[in-house]
């Protein structure tokens, strides 16, 4: 066998659906493991590979160490790539940004079995929001507990705020009674003051902890240095690699040093023609295998009339004079362009193109690179969100590809 042909190993943490999962199987990677909590994402990734019991893991990454994998019967003696795209929520310019949401320091867990597997390549992916993030110092000190306690407090608070104001202001908009449009605008404008209450405590808290804020990436770059490895990290616009999603992600690649080798980031090959929301509708079966009456993946929600309506005001594109336009999931796809970032909101995602309703789980699924026969598994909500986090899998693949070339120079040095 040549060292071209050798088959290398791949383990997978916040593995989820599957997106870098199915990627690197594409290149023809073995697994070692894959590891989430999430419940319903191992179970769909499951239901659609043959993968042994034993190398499936559905538990918190904290309970991972060199016991729990030689009682599961995996051998982490040699693995070649180990990668994760750990949870992101706090970091995510989607949303609130909270440098005191706990889940923010699992990429520790990460580093830590890097510490144990001591893998060849190891991968973080993360939103490009990461790479300017700070998060707080953690501390045994009860005044900085009790004040990160606070924060987080109202950073929820003021997420939930937030969600009721936009309601309230949808719900303005559907009222045609004068008497009740007046009660609302003054809840409204209560709801408003309230918000701008919580800004402002979160901002005088935040003040007060900024000096005991430290960068992510920093602490990232550091760990990797002190376990032994060469980092290298890029922010890559998926359609470049012939994904319908033009969804921008950060990746984070570090090579361990005594290899002597150095990574490069695979090359655009699709720059100048990135793929269309058309190009993958048309992967799909709509009177055969993914009919709705046969894919429940492929079933359009129920839309209540009043949503229609507004949905048919909504054109692709940028606002003009005589045109609505919304953003994020109640913006609508164009056919003749990649796909933006698929992030799910109230269990749906963008407006279909040409028809007035919401992509399906299906269409989500095919613009995220999975094959139009992956069957998801949970609720509506659940396999949307499960799309929406995956890594598209043509970005893995292209990511695997360059693991493999790096590898190959290395069994030959």
């Amino acid at each position: 066998m040549s060292n071209d042909d050798c088959e290398f190993t791949i383990a997978e943490t916040f593995v989820g659906c599957g997106g870098s999962h199915f990627g690197f199987k594409k290149s023809g990677f073995k697994t070692i493991f894959i590891n989430d909590i999430w419940d319903d994402a191992i179970k769909s990734l499951v239901q659609n590979d043959n993968l042994d019991e034993n190398k499936v893991i559905c538990d918190d990454i904290k309970n991972l160490n060199e016991s729990y994998f030689h009682n599961k019967n995996i051998n982490i003696g040699n693995v070649d790539v180990f990668i994760g795209g750990v949870v992101c929520k706090g970091f995510s310019l989607a949303g609130i940004r909270n440098p005191y949401d706990p889940r923010n320091y699992l990429y520790l867990e990460q580093l830590r079995l890097v510490g144990i597997l001591k893998p060849k390549i190891s991968i973080i992916e993360n939103v490009p929001g990461m790479l300017n993030m700070k998060i707080l110092e953690k501390s045994n000190d009860i005044t900085m507990i009790n004040l990160c306690s606070d924060l987080t407090e109202i950073c929820e608070k003021h997420k939930k705020v937030r969600g009721k104001l936009i309601a309230e202001n949808k719900k303005l908009s559907n009222i045609s009674d004068e008497k009740e449009k007046e009660i609302l605008i003054h809840t409204i404008e209560n709801t408003k003051k309230e918000m701008a209450l919580l800004t402002q405590q979160r901002n005088e808290l935040e003040k007060t902890l900024e000096n005991k804020k430290y960068s992510v990436v920093e602490h990232i770059e550091k760990l990797y240095d002190e376990l032994g490895y060469d980092i290298y990290k890029k922010i890559l616009a998926c359609n470049n690699y012939n994904c319908f999603t033009s969804r921008h992600r950060l990746f984070i690649v570090a090579v361990r040093r005594d290899l002597n080798i150095k990574w490069e980031y695979p090359t655009p090959i699709t720059n100048d023609n990135p793929p269309t929301v058309k190009e993958a509708f048309d992967l799909i079966d709509y009177n055969g295998i993914n009919h709705p009456d046969i894919d429940i993946d492929n079933k359009p929600m129920k839309h209540k009339t009043c949503t229609i309506e507004k949905f048919k005001k909504i054109k692709a594109g940028i606002k003009s004079e005589d045109e609505y336009f919304s953003r994020g999931t109640s913006s609508r796809l164009d056919l003749n362009k990649s796909a933006p970032t698929l992030v799910p909101g109230h269990s749906s995602f963008q407006i279909h193109p040409t028809e007035h309703r919401s992509i399906t789980v299906r269409e989500g699924a095919t613009i995220t690179g999975f094959s139009t026969n992956y069957k998801f598994y949970g609720s509506h909500s659940s396999r949307c969100m499960q799309i929406g986090n995956a890594i598209p899998v043509n970005m893995a693949y292209a990511l695997a590809e360059q693991c493999k070339k790096i590898l190959n120079e290395a069994n030959k040095s």
